[in-house]
């Protein structure tokens, strides 16, 4: 089955999606050609996932979240954030984040946001029920001035499609540079139930 890049959605193309009838699986979409269950080692070197995870996050030592910024194959997103268990050594893709970064600059988010919840609607109508999960304080942000803007996209087999907008507070963006951003987010059963059940 061809895949249905992300990529694509990102830039609202009319005839974005003519050539597919829908998507059954998360599997079916891609984040600069990585999809869930890839192994990152088809996309980067051993030694390039060791240096940057120098810097990742590791959740209740189970999952590793590791960041690509910047990187000359990323043809959309500033950053790709993936998400695999420790002690895999192929590195198989449970999480995917792509995000695009919106220097000072929310209203841009937003209206990305909701043309990228629209084409994704249309494409997973009969495959995913879809969940506005509103806007709410960002737990990153203990003074509650931060928020994200959720869309969700839930699969009957427990998959999880999200887009969100995170607006910063103006303290974070003036004193530690936090650009407020879009993120499409690509979660695998597994994944979505540690967050819902483990990680906090």
């Amino acid at each position: 089955m061809k895949k249905i890049f992300f990529a694509i959605i990102i830039f609202s193309i009319t005839f974005s999606f003519q050539s597919f009838a829908k998507a059954d699986d998360i599997r079916d979409f891609q984040i600069e050609g990585m999809s869930i269950g890839d192994s990152l080692l088809d996309y980067f070197s051993e030694e390039e996932i060791k240096t940057e995870e120098k810097k990742a996050y590791v959740w209740k030592t189970k999952f590793i979240i590791n960041g690509f910024y910047k990187y000359s194959s990323f043809k959309i997103y500033d950053k790709v954030q993936v998400t695999y268990k420790k002690i895999d050594k192929q590195y198989l893709l449970h999480a995917l984040d792509g995000k695009i970064y919106y220097k000072k600059n929310i209203k841009e988010c937003y209206k990305k946001k909701d043309e990228i919840v629209k084409d994704i609607s249309e494409v997973l109508k009969d495959s995913a029920k879809k969940h506005d999960a509103g806007t709410k304080k960002h737990e990153a942000d203990k003074s509650g001035n931060s928020k994200s803007t959720v869309v969700e996209f839930w699969f009957d087999n427990g998959d999880l499609a999200r887009v969100i907008c995170t607006d910063w507070s103006k303290k974070l963006e003036n004193e530690k540079n936090y650009w407020d951003d879009l993120s499409v987010v690509l979660n695998s059963k597994e994944y979505a139930d540690f967050l819902m059940y483990e990680a906090y």
